[in-house]
């Protein structure tokens, strides 16, 4: 099984399958920057990942996935436990997307995801049926929808420095404080963030206010302690907050990494997904759907 330990060293460069998942349970693990030849995909089933590159922050929910091209310089930190996923494509056109996206992940790319993570490191290569289990993956990416988990960081060395010092912050100061504090003129930190953003400062510090809230939502225990941790003046205000950037509730926007993916997937493709795609097992799809036959399923 590709089960990795908290601190084993792990180079996904040096094998020659062209898919390596692996599966493990980290916590607090920060990653430093770094770059792979392959293209690779993150999942969580559980807790919470960042993923920081040279001008943007992700933030990894439970159901969402990252997509991270080959080549991409970026660092991986985890907070708290977190159930860690990883693949690993020596094809990159896996998925027709040059940049790095949040994508949601519904139950069966989830699944599927799972799956393929939990391969012995060579299985893509020893076993050509897993070419089937891919075509699963390769489509499901392909409509996946992209989510607006992310936040644009300024290139402005006098900005990126505070940035760079946000570790640990619940609170971000207002506009006139954060310009004294790093000898700026408000207007002209007005104009930085609303050139390089494309937001207003207060627009920014709204979506960074976001992103650490799921974030703390991966680590604390209740809705209300996030909100007291954020200093919103109650929950209700920290959820009607929560839900007019996410159009839901931070319980549900969570939970989603929750649902059972046995209860919700055909039992025809569950049971392929257990069985990881033995050789008399076929996948097909039919007008955007996924038939698998059952004959071939029990062996008749």
């Amino acid at each position: 099984m590709a089960l990795i330990a908290q601190h084993q060293v792990f180079d996904p460069d040096s094998f020659t399958a062209p898919v390596v998942g692996i599966s493990a349970e980290l916590a607090d693990h920060d990653s430093g920057e770094h770059q792979h030849q392959r293209a690779q995909i993150l999942y969580a089933p559980r807790g919470c990942m960042t993923v920081t590159l040279a001008e943007r922050w992700l933030i990894l929910p439970p159901t969402r996935i990252i997509w991270i091209p080959s080549g991409v310089r970026h660092r991986v930190q985890l907070r708290g436990q977190v159930a860690y996923r990883s693949l690993y494509f020596a094809d990159a056109t896996i998925l027709a997307m040059p940049h790095c996206a949040v994508l949601a992940a519904n139950p069966l790319l989830a699944a599927v995801i799972e799956r393929i993570a939990h391969w012995p490191f060579d299985y893509a290569q020893q076993h050509p049926q897993a070419e089937d289990l891919l075509r699963v993956l390769r489509n499901e990416l392909s409509v996946a929808e992209q989510e607006n988990t992310s936040l644009t960081l300024p290139s402005d060395p006098r900005v990126s420095a505070w940035i760079d010092s946000l570790n640990g912050v619940d609170q971000l100061p207002g506009l006139v404080v954060l310009a004294k504090a790093i000898n700026l003129h408000p207007k002209t930190l007005t104009r930085i963030f609303l050139r390089e953003t494309g937001l207003s400062y207060q627009q920014w510090c709204q979506q960074w206010r976001l992103m650490h809230a799921i974030e703390l939502l991966a680590q604390l225990p209740s809705v209300s302690a996030v909100a007291q941790r954020l200093a919103f003046s109650s929950d209700s205000a920290f959820i009607a907050f929560f839900r007019q950037y996410t159009g839901t509730t931070p319980k549900r926007f969570m939970a989603g990494g929750e649902r059972g993916i046995d209860r919700l997937l055909p039992p025809s493709v569950d049971k392929v997904l257990q069985h990881s795609l033995p050789a008399t097992i076929t996948l097909q799809w039919d007008n955007g759907g996924l038939r698998c036959s059952e004959e071939l399923l029990t062996g008749g």
